[in-house]
Order: structure tokens, then sequence, then C-alpha cells
């Protein structure tokens, strides 16, 4: 039990060592011990920290939703964007976005017809600057390359669909 305990303590004093530079720890790597593995989960998801402020996530989200009326919306459905998080990167490990949308037919609601919870991994973009593009006049527009990689994303998930 000490020893679970030690190891433990240690995770968390580096994790929070480390997440003080902006890197994370996978739980993977903080113990071996299967008796502290879950309180080891439960350390790493709180010390997670999304490289946008909640500002910055909604004001993403509304461009992604604006872009979309004239591109993955004009299709066979729409979309619903509900989440966005990135992570810095980290050594050699580039930063990532997390789109989380969900996707339903045009004639329906996600809350009546039938919907898919869907995720875009984006790699490479690290914060607001590298998904938002802000003109001196302070005129806001998706930067042209995270709209590339999710279009690409978005088009690969909707090919998966089951036919409407």
């Amino acid at each position: 039990m000490q020893r679970a305990y030690a190891s433990l303590v240690g995770f968390v004093a580096a994790t929070v060592l480390v997440g003080a530079s902006g890197c994370s720890v996978a739980s993977a790597d903080a113990s071996s011990e299967q008796s502290s593995e879950s309180e080891v989960s439960i350390a790493t998801s709180e010390l997670g920290v999304n490289g946008l402020t909640p500002k910055q996530a909604r004001t993403a989200l509304g461009l992604i939703d604006d872009i979309c009326g004239d591109t993955w919306c004009e299709g066979d459905h729409n979309f619903r964007f509900d989440h966005l998080e990135c992570t810095r990167p980290c050594g050699r490990t580039p930063g990532t976005c997390r789109l989380a949308f969900r996707i339903f037919p045009h004639d329906s609601q996600p809350s009546t017809g039938p919907s898919y919870a869907r995720t875009c991994k984006t790699t490479g973009f690290t914060g607001f600057s590298s998904l938002v593009d802000t003109a001196q006049n302070g005129y806001q527009s998706l930067n042209w390359q995270f709209y590339d990689s999710l279009s690409a994303c978005i088009s690969r998930l909707e090919e998966q669909l089951p036919p409407t």
C-alpha cells in the first residue's frame, strides 16, 4: 500500500511540474501498479488544460458554424458543433485540436432524429492564433489551414455514415 501511495504522490508531483510547463503526462506512463490506476487517471484528467479560453473556444466554434453553411452543411447532413479543445505541443509531440460535433439529416434535429456524434482531431494546431486569423480591424475568420484539415476530416466521417 505504501508503495502504491508513494507512486501516486510521485506521479502527481511530476504531473504538476510538467503541467506547469504546458506538457501532460499519459496515465500509462505514470504507474504500473493496477491499484492506483484509477487514481492516476483521475489526476491526469483533472490536470489537463485546454489551450483555448472559453471565449476563444466559443469564437472558433462560431466561425466553424458560420463557414459550415457554405461548405459541409450544404450536403445531405447538418451539423451541431459542440466542443473545441486544443493541447499545446510538448517536446516532439505536436499540438492538436479536437472538435466534437453531431451530424444529423437536414430534415431532423439532433434530439429527434438520428444523429451521429463524431470528433475530428487536427494535428499541428496549438491555440487560438493557429485556428483563427484576426485582421488589424478586428475582423476574425477561420484559418484556412485549419479549415482544410477540418474539411478533410469531416468529409471522411460523412462518407462513413449510413445512407439517409
